[in-house]
């Protein structure tokens, strides 16, 4: 009897402090709409996206996520006859680098392109777009971003996910001893669900308080990409495809219960974009290393001077050496570029991207998956990828679509968008509606307001002081990138 009293006791005890917490939580979520992708303006009758929701899948806090103008950060908050899609997914779909800066009110994303093309066909319905898409974001945060914005019935889903699967939106501090919390779906919920409580967030922000940001950084970001490289040999890229296929097939089950059509978007990668990271896996003595580095010395004083059958008969050999070297397939695949040999450079270039030992792009074997995925389970893709090599006439993604490595430029988000209306009106997804006018690029930007000087000054200030330009000290060849980026911005921007 009094073991009984003594269990009833110290159940009361803590049963009841816990149940008193998670009532005060809720109420308190309930009247903020602190935890909400979505928050509730009733003097506007609508719902636009909640900035505090996407800061909790960071680390470190993160202040104007969604700063650009008119881009398609609300809905109405009564759905009516309006036909309403959600784009989900990373930094692409969210407009980087255009949303990062606000000074210069540049609304460039693929989704804004999506609706001002949707939007200039009368023929289709009213057309309600949400772009809940977050820079750094992986498949499995972007799930549960679509799982939270359900109950606001979107019609169709847009997925666009595939280049931060690796490392996820912490700030580059998950390293690869901690992908155990991405595989294991229970200890994700805990884990995100222990962040979206206030007490969590209380004792945030007096550690943010006390600690200053410098001091909790276990390490910077160029230090951090230098200690965790993963070749493409690594075990990990079994863990982490798997780890995408599921999500994304969690995704689509989703959303066939509720009724959502789906698309997903194949990732697409600029191959022409210099490694990051490269080393030799070969095990050799001094004298072959030294060896090594004359030979490349001399190859890429070849390659500069305009030799390019001697520059790739020195990389040949030293793909004998080492066929995983990503700067050697890297400059070998621009040689055949300069001899416009496209199907040995794609095949060249392909490899340096998977070789790279910095997965900052989609591996190859994303694109596959969501083709294949796609074909498994009757959804509509849209090969992004595929799209962009047609668009070069070669082997690989058309370069002058790219502003860096992945994210596309103004130019390439406008393209996108035509590839997504194309696919939504070749699959029939507005009834009686088998073809629309798509307008001219200039066209779009005039309805979206986007100034194409603004254009160049973003792309002017992306090239003086991005993440990339920290991470050129990685690969000189980098900054070169960068520097040709910003001389072809400034003279662009001297036209006329």
């Amino acid at each position: 009897m009094k073991r009984s009293k003594k269990i009833l006791f110290y159940s009361i005890l803590f049963i009841l402090p816990l149940a008193l917490w998670l009532g005060l939580e809720s109420l308190a979520n309930r009247a903020t709409q602190r935890f909400e992708p979505l928050k509730r303006d009733r003097n506007k009758g609508t719902f636009y996206l909640n900035q505090s929701y996407f800061n909790d899948f960071f680390l470190f806090e993160k202040k104007d996520l969604f700063p650009t103008s008119a881009s398609n950060r609300a809905i109405h908050a009564e759905k009516g006859g309006r036909f309403r899609i959600f784009v989900v997914g990373e930094s692409t779909p969210a407009g980087y680098p255009y949303n990062t800066f606000p000074q210069f009110e540049c609304p460039t994303s693929f989704p804004n392109y999506l609706r001002a093309v949707l939007q200039y066909n009368r023929s289709l319905p009213e057309i309600e777009l949400l772009n809940a898409s977050c820079n750094a974001l992986n498949s499995l945060n972007v799930l549960d971003v679509f799982s939270s914005l359900i109950k606001h019935q979107p019609d169709l889903v847009i997925v666009y996910s595939g280049h931060n699967e690796f490392f996820g939106p912490n700030e580059f501090v998950i390293a690869k001893e901690k992908t155990a919390l991405y595989q294991n779906r229970t200890l994700y919920a805990l884990f995100m669900g222990l962040r979206r409580t206030f007490l969590y967030q209380g004792m945030l922000k007096a550690i943010r308080w006390i600690t200053p940001r410098s001091s909790i950084r276990t390490a910077n970001d160029l230090q951090w990409s230098q200690r965790n490289t993963v070749a493409f040999q690594d075990p990990l890229n079994q863990v982490v495809a798997d780890n995408y296929r599921r999500n994304l097939e969690d995704l689509i089950r989703l959303a066939r219960k509720h009724d959502i059509q789906v698309m997903l978007c194949t990732p697409v990668s600029n191959w022409t974009f210099p490694p990051f990271i490269s080393k030799n896996q070969f095990v050799g003595d001094k004298r072959t290393i030294v060896n090594w580095d004359s030979l490349d010395a001399q190859a890429k004083t070849a390659f500069n001077s305009g030799d390019m059958v001697k520059a790739l008969e020195i990389w040949q050999r030293l793909y004998q050496l080492d066929s995983t070297n990503a700067s050697v397939s890297y400059h070998a695949g621009m040689a055949f570029v300069r001899q416009k040999d496209y199907e040995s450079a794609g095949l060249s270039l392909l490899q340096a991207k998977d070789y790279d030992l910095l997965p900052f792009r989609a591996r190859t074997y994303f694109p596959m998956i969501c083709r294949d995925l796609a074909s498994r389970h009757s959804v509509m893709l849209a090969d992004v990828e595929s799209y962009f090599v047609q668009h070069s006439q070669r082997t690989y993604p058309e370069p002058s679509l790219f502003i860096d490595h992945v994210h596309p430029n103004d130019l390439g988000n406008y393209y996108i968008a035509l590839l997504l209306a194309k696919t939504l009106i070749d699959n029939g997804v507005f009834p009686g509606v088998t073809a629309i006018t798509y307008p001219a690029y200039e066209e779009c930007q005039k309805a979206l307001r986007i100034d194409p000087v603004n254009i160049r000054q973003v792309e002017v200030d992306f090239a003086e002081q991005s993440y990339i330009k920290m991470l050129s000290d990685l690969n000189p060849e980098i900054k070169g990138f960068l520097g040709r980026l910003r001389a072809r911005a400034i003279n662009e921007a001297k036209k006329p």
